[in-house]
């Protein structure tokens, strides 16, 4: 449960595990130098900040002292692997968000579940280019992939031998706004 008691402040509230609890006293103990009151909700704010560092440096490529810049980057697709550098710019770019615009011009407000689509197909020839690039939510990188290619193909694509069966996308529209809505396929820029 979060409730929110101010603005800049929240109460959460969760049933842990004796596994969980034990953990959080180790990791206060281990964090008495840089948090000497043993404050759990610092001890808790600066492991989830060290653990979003970590995710965002692998997944997006976030980093304080990248090795390569965009300009010294090649976007040539020798392999499906998109380049750090080209990782970056595009997360920047898209602001952590899937780029998916429906039909009347609502942005889908996911942050999570991003995956890089390529705009013109990887398979079909398309560079690592940041302008080839955007990040879309697993729903809208299925549904786009499924126009690109088809929906036999993907089908067959994701039943194949490799694959592990994942149900597939749901779409709807809830309270809070936009969310992954299967409209028409946007414009290519």
């Amino acid at each position: 449960m979060v409730e929110t008691l101010a603005p800049d402040r929240h109460k959460i509230q969760f049933t842990a595990s004796t596994e969980l609890r034990n953990k959080l006293d180790r990791l206060k103990a281990l964090m008495r130098s840089s948090v000497p009151d043993g404050d759990l909700a610092t001890v808790i704010d600066e492991a989830v900040t060290e653990k979003l560092q970590r995710l965002e440096s692998k997944r997006f490529a976030r980093t304080k002292a990248p090795k390569k810049s965009l300009a010294e980057t090649s976007t040539k697709p020798s392999s499906r692997h998109i380049p750090a550098a080209v990782r970056r710019a595009v997360h920047q770019r898209d602001k952590g968000r899937c780029t998916y615009v429906d039909k009347v011009g609502r942005r889908c407000r996911k942050k999570d579940d991003l995956e890089f689509h390529h705009r013109e197909p990887f398979g079909r020839g398309g560079d690592h280019s940041p302008d080839n690039l955007a990040l879309t939510c697993r729903a809208h990188n299925t549904f786009l992939a499924e126009l690109d290619y088809g929906k036999e193909k993907m089908a067959r694509y994701r039943r194949g031998p490799d694959r592990v069966s994942e149900p597939g996308a749901v779409f709807f529209r809830g309270d809070a706004g936009f969310s992954c809505s299967p409209p028409e396929r946007p414009p290519r820029p």
